[in-house]
């Protein structure tokens, strides 16, 4: 019973443990103190080992107190210097990633462990030298030196320059656009295959047709009946983005009280104090202990992380984008990049089946509603914005159009198809209003035809065929096209 319950709670713990690993990760303090302290241990370690096995030391590894004492004296002003300059090129790294990227792409350059291992090993190495170097001493007329520790001194000042190196070639890969805009790709990738499970076999469109039902109805229709009952309102103590939440704790309140959940915040939303966060039916059987385990089910801080939030990565790689766009920027280049990696993303969103937003017990009660995010969410963040800011500029905006043909072909269900339909239609309608040469406008039709076939939607106005090319009537076609 005691191991059920354990893994029955693993759920939970593994959403704390993320969370607070997120925040631990991402600082420059961990990983820096936890490698000190093991430089301090370490000497102390070695020293009495030394001492033990002494005898058995092979002469020509042995050294004379003067040389040993020369060795760690120069090892640790050494590795303080170096250590100086890597805070100094971080510091550097962090300030040129935040003005030409976006400071939401700061969380990305704080996790990467190279950085952090780096400070570590250089405050480690020198910890060790400084706390060895008092080892080396005259006691009772004899001197002592630890000449194992001392060689082991040498091998960490050649491993901390080896890291050095490695730490440069990071940090000139990391600053490069393309490179950054993949590493927010692959934390995309990581959310997408985390939080949209795929459906087996589905492989063919029928059978994604089908789960569309239950993903885009059921929740609907348990969320609509709350709003037909008596009903009691949980709001937040905290203020903040919705990291994660703990569905576990929800789900165990929710049985534990006897009633259902209407979730109705969202990992990526916005909390201010007292703001709703679930609704509790039948009213009046949620509180005390119950009634806080839901509150604090929802984790809270000051920025939006990936680990239940989609839409965070997808803005992160739409600010790149962004600001490459900008007049004082000007490098449409590496807003295609990001065009790119956005389309490849949201191909493989597409294929996958958004989770149901409905959860029930062993009996078949229903415990939790949520508003499920869905391909939808994660498009119209993408697509919005660069839509946006690409507008005027032929080359960005051909490739949206290019990456919705790509994502067009990969969409199972029909309110997706409908979804790039309506998004292509709107890049359409914008180029033909930023003053575009007319060659440039009928090179985006052209393209939003590609678009139309693949999608091939079963509907009157959207019926497979291309547009003519007449600028004029397709215009007009797509004013009349009705919105989705």
């Amino acid at each position: 019973m005691r191991v059920s319950n354990i893994l029955n709670a693993w759920p939970a713990v593994l959403t704390w443990l993320t969370k607070w690993w997120r925040e631990f990760a991402s600082g420059f303090w961990l990983m820096p103190a936890a490698l000190l302290l093991a430089g301090i241990l370490l000497s102390v370690v070695a020293s009495e080992l030394d001492r033990e096995f002494d005898d058995y030391m092979p002469e020509r590894l042995r050294t004379s107190a003067a040389t040993g004492r020369a060795t760690l004296g120069a090892l640790a002003g050494a590795m303080i210097t170096v250590t100086g300059v890597v805070f100094s090129t971080t510091t550097v790294a962090l300030s040129i990633t935040s003005t030409q990227l976006g400071p939401r792409l700061l969380r990305n350059f704080l996790e990467q462990q190279v950085t952090q291992v780096t400070l570590g090993v250089c405050l480690g190495t020198s910890a060790y030298c400084l706390i060895l170097l008092r080892r080396v001493d005259r006691f009772e007329d004899e001197m002592l030196v630890p000449h194992g520790a001392i060689l082991l001194a040498s091998v960490l000042g050649v491993v901390t320059l080896m890291m050095i190196v490695y730490f440069i070639h990071r940090v000139t890969h990391s600053l490069q656009a393309n490179n950054v805009a993949s590493d927010v790709a692959d934390d995309l990738d990581a959310a997408v295959q985390r939080l949209f499970p795929t459906a087996p076999g589905e492989s063919g469109s029928d059978a994604a047709a089908a789960a569309d039902a239950p993903a885009e109805g059921g929740w609907r229709e348990a969320w609509i009946q709350f709003d037909e009952d008596d009903v009691q309102l949980v709001r937040a103590i905290e203020e903040g983005y919705v990291q994660a939440i703990d569905e576990s704790a929800l789900f165990a309140a929710a049985r534990g009280a006897d009633v259902a959940l209407r979730v109705r915040s969202r990992p990526g939303d916005f909390l201010r104090k007292d703001d709703p966060l679930v609704d509790a039916r039948p009213a009046g059987r949620l509180e005390g202990a119950a009634l806080q385990r839901v509150q604090k089910a929802f984790l809270v801080g000051n920025l939006r992380t990936p680990q239940q939030d989609v839409e965070c990565a997808v803005n992160e790689l739409v600010e790149i984008a962004v600001r490459a766009l900008s007049p004082g920027v000007n490098d449409p280049f590496t807003a295609i990049v990001c065009v790119d990696r956005l389309s490849g993303a949201l191909c493989r969103l597409a294929l996958r089946r958004p989770p149901s937003g409905l959860r029930t017990d062993d009996s078949g009660r229903l415990r939790l509603v949520a508003r499920p995010r869905c391909f939808a969410d994660a498009l119209n963040a993408a697509m919005d914005p660069l839509r946006q800011h690409a507008r005027g500029n032929l080359a960005v905006t051909a490739r949206v159009m290019h990456a919705l043909r790509a994502i067009a072909t990969r969409c199972r269900r029909r309110s997706d198809r409908l979804l790039v339909k309506r998004q292509a239609d709107r890049i359409l309608s914008a180029a033909d209003k930023s003053g575009l040469a007319e060659e440039d406008v009928r090179e985006i039709e052209a393209i939003h035809a590609d678009v139309v076939r693949a999608l091939a939607v079963d509907q009157p106005w959207l019926d497979g065929h291309p547009p003519r090319t007449n600028a004029t009537s397709t215009r007009n076609s797509i004013r009349s096209t009705p919105d989705v």
